[in-house]
């Protein structure tokens, strides 16, 4: 349902929801357990609880009632929430929901004879029960010469056909079973921040849960903006007032001299920012470190870090490294070097916990830098657990190039392409969904830069690893991009751009190409 409602692939771990039920490894479970307690506490993705072959075995031979496994300590910011499920007990409504919403779950009592199905569309032979099973029901058929439903199992891909298999209605084995559905899931952080970058970041907020949220600077002063998008109107909307530290205030600080970048972090779903700020007043010319307490409902100092010379907007992400995942950042300084610098925000400790730690130099002669750094699904072998992946980041050099690096083994930085020219702002980027075929692959690369007023849109497929290349020019009077994401609208990528009369503006690219938005503010 994250896939169809999100646009997003969605890894969810088997131990979580076993561990939250109770129950041991060989033991018999019900859909009504895992539903009450996913609904009550979430689903959280494998690498928060980690349920690899070796400890399920160790629990089935040993006969455990719990795996020798723990979940991290930022599980509340790692779970898809999921409301109550809806019951259908109707064939009709039945194949309304799944045609109109997505699949339904449901338990029944197949014939023995059912574990050797292998294709075709299965009808029992046999009147032997064979246990309680339950089963995923993804589509139907009444047009087939068998009508029959079309169901995915959880035995592997030996079963059926590929895992999949059809059960003919004349069975009559689903059709008196209560279905169960769900619709409106609230995807995790993790599970979006691979497409996202810059000022802007699609949030569980919202009816919807996909709401827009935008910080901008207006000013010297860092705002909220969101957009409702549940809402057909789809109106751009600035935060409130809102009391911080017993002061009412609809910005927060006033010595920002840039956009910030932003993401929303697994500590509790916090949206965390960094921004450039001002020699004067209550900044030190260095990065500020803010976040929005989700529990307190409040603005927050973290701490200043990094060059007293910084120059554009920082890249930022949570990583792969650690459990809470660190924060990485990049930021140019004026001498044309990017510094990288880490947060590492689990044990074991080398810096007291909080701080930001300078990690390495990327190489000098760069002139514009903005958010394109990026958590990749590159250099992972199947499970995240085999490898962390790798660091991509994109930066302008001073002859007008993009120069694109990863972060190679032994925390130096590699320059892999060069491409472009003419280049005059910093380069986002993201990792979309294009290219990727499963919650595991890898997708494209999605980068969006301005040169000489207008917006460029390049691409590298990340399969054949080939050069980069350049799909669109578009916009007029541009000077800089502020925020580039994929969002929950059909894949779509969305856009924000700084104007040079210094007003923001939205884009987006859906099917029939590029589109100019709204002006923000």
């Amino acid at each position: 349902m994250v896939r169809i409602e999100h646009c997003v692939w969605c890894r969810r771990s088997e131990g979580d929801v076993r561990n939250g039920v109770g129950k041991q490894c060989w033991d018999l479970g019900n859909l009504g357990e895992a539903s009450a307690f996913v609904e009550k506490y979430g689903i959280a993705d494998p690498d928060c609880f980690p349920y690899t072959a070796a400890a399920a075995l160790y629990c089935a031979e040993e006969g455990k009632g719990a795996s020798p496994l723990s979940t991290t300590p930022d599980r509340a910011g790692r779970t898809v929430r999921v409301p109550a499920p809806v019951t259908i007990t109707d064939v009709n409504q039945k194949k309304q929901w799944i045609d109109a919403v997505g699949p339904m779950a449901m338990m029944f009592s197949p014939p023995a004879d059912f574990g050797g199905y292998s294709g075709g569309v299965y009808v029992p032979t046999t009147n032997t029960p064979g246990g309680a099973h339950c089963i995923l029901v993804v589509g139907f058929d009444d047009d087939a010469a068998q009508p029959h439903w079309i169901v995915k199992n959880s035995w592997g891909t030996g079963w059926g056909m590929q895992g999949f298999g059809f059960i003919a209605y004349s069975a009559n084995l689903l059709e008196p079973a209560t279905f169960l559905g769900v619709r409106n899931v609230n995807p995790d952080p993790l599970t979006k921040r691979r497409p996202r970058n810059g000022a802007m970041i699609e949030s569980g907020n919202g009816a919807v849960h996909n709401n827009f949220e935008l910080f901008l600077q207006v000013g010297s002063n860092i705002e909220h903006w969101w957009r409702e998008n549940s809402n057909p109107a789809l109106p751009w909307n600035r935060v409130g007032l809102v009391q911080c530290a017993d002061v009412w205030r609809n910005t927060f600080h006033d010595d920002a001299v840039d956009c910030p970048a932003a993401i929303q972090s697994t500590f509790n779903r916090n949206f965390e920012l960094l921004y450039r700020t001002a020699n004067s007043g209550t900044g030190d010319g260095r990065v500020r470190h803010v976040y929005f307490d989700q529990s307190a409902q409040d603005w927050l100092d973290a701490t200043t870090f990094g060059p007293s010379d910084p120059l554009g907007i920082a890249g930022f992400v949570q990583s792969n490294r650690g459990a809470p995942g660190d924060f990485e950042a990049v930021v140019l300084r004026q001498n044309s070097t990017i510094e990288h610098w880490t947060k590492h925000n689990s044990w074991p400790w080398t810096q007291p916990p909080g701080t930001w730690s300078f990690r390495s130099t990327i190489d000098g002669g760069l002139a514009f830098a903005g958010a394109a750094l990026v958590q990749s699904r590159l250099g992972v072998s199947g499970e995240l657990e085999a490898g962390q992946g790798e660091l991509h980041y994109a930066a302008t050099g001073v002859h007008g190039e993009i120069c694109h690096y990863k972060l190679a083994q032994g925390g130096t930085w590699q320059l892999i392409n060069v491409f472009g020219a003419g280049i005059t702002s910093a380069p986002f980027m993201i990792e979309g969904q294009f290219g990727a075929s499963d919650e595991l692959d890898v997708g494209n690369f999605e980068l969006c830069v301005v040169a000489n007023g207008q917006i460029q849109h390049w691409w590298r497929d990340n399969h054949a690893l080939t050069s980069w290349q350049q799909s669109a020019v578009f916009g007029q009077n541009a000077s800089r991009v502020v925020a580039l994401l994929q969002g929950s609208f059909g894949f779509n990528l969305e856009l924000v751009v700084e104007n040079l009369d210094g007003h923001y503006q939205h884009y987006w690219r859906d099917a029939n190409g590029w589109h100019a938005g709204v002006v923000i503010v």
